[in-house]
């Protein structure tokens, strides 16, 4: 055998041994890489956590009606008429356009430069501007496990860390 036939022989030989010297199986697929977590719908803005530390409510987004410019809260043990919106919508001129939703005489300044207030017929909102949006969260009804003053100050806290 010439000299470069029997260097190939000896390559196709030493790959035929270490073929059968490795750790997986072939016949095994390997496994899949995990998949990281989606990402929230971009309108669950809300820290949950801050939010029912301050309102003793737990809250939790309704992922099935989620999307980039609103999420629905709902908070534990609810009756389904309490609920909380977020809604995020381009700017439309500042945070005056929309106060008249305010019951009278109930819009307090936020620190991030938002508001907080009463609605007519006993629910709380808040609005502030964050860049070219305008961000509003709302209740219509106050939870029976907590009152509108507590959830006003979850709002104006949820205000400071959105703006």
């Amino acid at each position: 055998m010439s000299r470069p036939a029997r260097g190939v022989g000896l390559a196709i030989a030493t790959l035929a041994f270490t073929a059968g010297c490795t750790t997986t199986d072939p016949g095994t697929p390997a496994a899949a890489p995990a998949l990281p977590e989606p990402a929230p719908p971009a309108a669950c803005l809300l820290d949950t956590t801050v939010l029912a530390t301050t309102t003793g409510v737990g809250w939790t987004p309704d992922a099935t009606t989620a999307s980039d410019t609103r999420c629905v809260y709902d908070p534990d043990g609810g009756s389904g008429q309490e609920f909380v919106v977020i809604a995020v919508t381009a700017d439309p001129g500042g945070l005056d356009g929309i106060a008249p939703v305010c019951a009278s005489d109930t819009r307090t300044p936020g620190t991030s430069g938002g508001f907080v207030c009463g609605l007519p017929g006993g629910g709380v909102f808040a609005a502030v501007v964050r860049g070219e949006e305008l961000v509003t969260i709302a209740a219509a009804r106050v939870p029976a496990s907590t009152t509108a003053e507590r959830l006003g100050t979850a709002f104006a806290e949820q205000l400071d860390l959105l703006g």
